[in-house]
């Protein structure tokens, strides 16, 4: 992966080399323990990655879970996990560096408004409504995360959406306990989505346009392989052609 020109580049990209064990510990193992797919193990290729280091968004992000520690949060409530975002285009991926994740990230829209929330994926193989395909590839976003108080939610499917509920500060599907490896993968993104969202501290209902609770942390490059499609060679597919003469 190259680094983005311009914006996007201003010293927030610390190149992780393959061989660390930066890479193995903080990429690739958030990656494989959270698969929802078995099949995930042996199809997913993952190479060059930048640590994202933004220290004003990690202020953020600190502040957040101080304040919210302050208030009498749990430690529950305030145990950090890992989110995923896909990106096709390397330059969207790595500006998150400079803005953090902002609402409307998201054509999601049955767990909350997307104008005033962020969807985040909960699986790092489980990116968009549809399946995996064999050859693709593209960047995947790490976030750290602090869910603080979450609630429960009936997914809305109408125009009229709904609104970041006062008191929390994540919505997931009331859905989530049913959905398994055989879920198909449109109903498995949208299960399995954190919709996050922060209420600004002046008694209305405005939230902020970039959630502190998601603190971008590493993108990485992948390459998807298809371990039941893979094609067959041009010569051994001859062969089999022949053969299929004499049967």
């Amino acid at each position: 992966m190259e680094s983005a020109n311009g914006a996007s580049s201003k010293g927030v990209l610390v190149p992780v080399p393959e061989a660390s064990d930066v890479f193995q510990k903080n990429i690739l193992a958030p990656l494989k323990s959270a698969y929802l797919y078995e099949e995930s193990k042996q199809s997913f290729e993952y190479k060059s990655a930048f640590l994202l280091k933004n220290p004003k968004l990690e202020e953020k992000y600190n502040d957040f879970r101080a304040k919210r520690r302050a208030a009498g949060y749990s430690e529950e409530d305030l145990k950090e996990s890992y989110g995923f975002l896909l990106f096709d285009d390397v330059n969207k991926a790595n500006t998150l560096g400079e803005t953090g994740v902002l609402t409307g990230n998201s054509t999601c829209t049955t767990l909350g408004d997307p104008s005033k929330g962020i969807y985040i994926s909960m699986y790092s193989d489980c990116l968009d409504l549809n399946r995996w395909y064999h050859g693709k590839s593209g960047y995947i976003a790490i976030l750290k995360l602090t869910k603080g108080r979450v609630r429960k939610t009936l997914e809305n499917y109408t125009q009229t959406f709904t609104v970041p509920t006062v008191g929390f500060d994540c919505h997931v599907s009331e859905q989530l306990p049913s959905v398994s490896d055989k879920t198909s993968s449109f109903l498995a993104f949208e299960r399995t989505q954190y919709y996050m969202y922060e209420l600004l501290d002046n008694g209305s209902s405005e939230t902020s346009p970039s959630p502190s609770a998601a603190c971008p942390y590493a993108i990485v490059s992948f390459s998807y392989t298809d371990t039941k499609a893979t094609p067959v060679a041009p010569h051994q597919e001859s062969e089999e052609k022949k053969l299929s003469k004499f049967h």
